[in-house]
């Protein structure tokens, strides 16, 4: 898939838990392609929510490409519990603290065959993702602090680090996906496709939507 092919991806984080493989397949019969994994550790961000066993469930659940985000700190101490569960794609934050580096971990992240990331929270600046642009799949731009679901969408704040990664990467021949998570819904969605975005993770939108199918359409229109 190139960064021209958009998509909505499901945010498993506003799912409902105690139902988790009714949840997977909802999210599959309204269309995503891809899911969304949010895993928080509690330090990097004031929030807890899972960790690799939990991702292995959703794994036994679905064949769906799983798009895992880490907002913790160590992710290289703690990637090879991730890569153990047959992910596709690992995300990694350019703030958090490593035990070895943020090129490191990428390096591991596809020596292991899959997919890597590197996210930016909405104070970081774009020129922080420069010396690994190289090196991604996937550039998430958050459009709202990370840690919990249902925050507004942070245009001001984040759109403009968006267009400068469209540029810069267009202008350099590069081919890395633009990815937004926060916030995201029918009326902010088109304006991070302006941007340059592509893919856009959908929590409160998509599995907390009255019709999730509906949802799914109206969101896919909104980008297409």
């Amino acid at each position: 898939m190139n960064h021209s092919t958009h998509l909505i991806l499901p945010s498993l984080l506003a799912s409902d838990w105690s139902k988790i493989d009714v949840e997977v397949k909802r999210a599959a019969n309204a269309g995503a392609q891809w899911l969304h994994l949010d895993v928080m550790d509690g330090n990097f961000v004031d929030n807890i929510s899972f960790g690799p066993q939990m991702v292995q469930v959703v794994r036994k659940c679905t064949d769906m490409y799983l798009d895992v985000h880490l907002m913790i700190h160590r992710p290289d101490h703690y990637l090879e519990r991730f890569i153990k569960t047959g992910v596709q794609n690992i995300t990694i934050h350019v703030e958090a603290n490593y035990d070895t580096s943020v090129a490191e971990t990428l390096k591991r992240i596809r020596a292991a065959g899959l997919h890597c990331g590197l996210a930016l929270h909405p104070d970081t600046p774009f020129e922080a993702a420069l010396p690994y642009v190289r090196d991604i799949d996937l550039l998430l731009v958050m459009t709202v602090v990370p840690g919990f679901g249902g925050q507004p969408f942070m245009e001001k704040e984040t759109m403009p680090k968006l267009a400068a990664a469209r540029d810069y990467r267009d202008a350099h021949g590069l081919s890395f996906h633009l990815e937004v998570d926060g916030g995201i819904a029918t009326a902010t969605a088109p304006i991070a496709k302006q941007h340059g975005a592509n893919l856009y993770v959908c929590g409160t939108s998509a599995f907390g939507a009255p019709d999730m199918n509906q949802s799914m359409r109206d969101l896919a229109a909104s980008v297409a």
